[in-house]
C-alpha cells in the first residue's frame, strides 16, 4: 500500500524521486529559496525526526524496495558477517558525494529536476516534467532492486540489502538507539528458545534482550514483529 504512493504516484506518475540521492539536490534547493518541499517532508518524517519515536519501523512497514524482497522465495534467514555491513557506509558517502559533484560542477538541478511550470494540482495525474528527476528514479530503484536480488541470492536472507548496502539505514541508526517505540519482554517467563533470534531479518540477537528483562535497543530492529509471532510463551510485546 505505500509502495502505491512512494513509487507508483510519487516516482512514476508525478516524477518524484525519494532515494538519498535526491535530497541533496531538495536540500540544496532549501538553501537557496527557504522552500521546504514534499521530498524532504518525506525524509524529514520518514528517516531523520520520525525515528525518534519509532525508530527503524519505516524500514519495516514503509520501504518500498524491502517490500518486493520480502517476496523472493528464500526460506533461509542466514546471519550477515558484520564485516559485510560497513559497506553501507562507502554507499551514503556515494550516494550524498555523486550529486554534490554535479552540483559543484554547475549542473542545472533546479530546471532539471525540481521546477514545474505548472501546479501540482494541474499534473494530476502525470506529471509531464522534471524529467531527469524521473531519470535519476528510474535508475536508482533499478540499481537498487538488483543489487537486493543478488545480494538476497547470495547471501540467502531477504533482506540482505537492509544490511549491507542500504544508506538510509544509517541516517536512521542514532535515532533509533533513543526511539520511544521498541520490543520489549511482555512479562511472560523467556524460555530461551531461541525461535527469536533465528527468525530476526536483522540478526539482532532478542534473546538476550528478553531474557534480561531489557526493551531492544539495537538500533537494527525495524519493528517488523517477526519475534512476538513466533515466541511460543509470548514473552514479547
Amino acid at each position: 500500500m505505500v509502495a502505491l504512493d512512494l513509487l507508483v504516484f510519487l516516482g512514476i506518475m508525478q516524477h518524484e524521486n525519494l532515494q538519498i540521492e535526491e535530497t541533496v539536490f531538495y536540500f540544496a534547493y532549501f538553501i537557496n529559496t527557504g522552500l521546504f518541499t514534499r521530498v524532504l517532508i518525506h525524509y524529514a518524517i520518514a528517516k531523520v525526526f520520525g525515528p525518534l519515536i519509532w525508530g527503524r519501523g519505516y524500514c519495516g512497514w514503509g520501504c518500498y524496495t524491502a517490500a518486493l524482497l520480502e517476496w523472493l522465495p528464500i526460506k533461509e534467514n542466514k546471519t550477515i558477517p558484520k564485516k559485510y555491513t560497513y559497506i553501507r557506509i562507502i554507499v551514503l558517502i556515494l550516494s550524498l558525494l555523486i550529486p554534490f559533484i554535479f552540483i559543484r560542477n554547475g549542473y542545472d538541478y533546479f530546471n532539471r529536476h525540481i521546477f514545474s511550470p505548472i501546479s501540482s494540482s494541474e499534473a494530476l495525474p502525470f506529471q509531464p516534467y522534471k524529467i531527469d528527476q524521473f531519470i535519476w528514479f528510474l535508475a536508482g530503484n533499478i540499481v537498487y532492486y538488483i543489487i537486493g536480488i543478488i545480494l538476497a541470492i547470495t547471501f540467502r536472507k531477504k533482506r540482505a540489502f537492509c544490511k549491507i548496502w542500504c544508506p538510509a539505514a544509517l541516517v536512521m541508526k542514532l535515532q533509533s538507539r533513543v526511539s520511544l517505540i521498541k520490543m520489549a519482554p511482555s512479562g511472560n517467563k523467556c524460555i530461551e528458545c531461541g525461535n527469536c533470534n533465528t527468525e530476526c531479518p536483522m540478526d539482532i540477537d532478542v534473546r538476550k534482550y528478553i531474557k534480561n528483562g531489557k526493551r531492544i535497543l539495537s538500533s537494527e530492529c525495524i519493528l517488523c514483529g517477526n519475534c512476538v509471532n513466533i515466541c511460543p510463551v509470548k514473552a514479547i510485546k
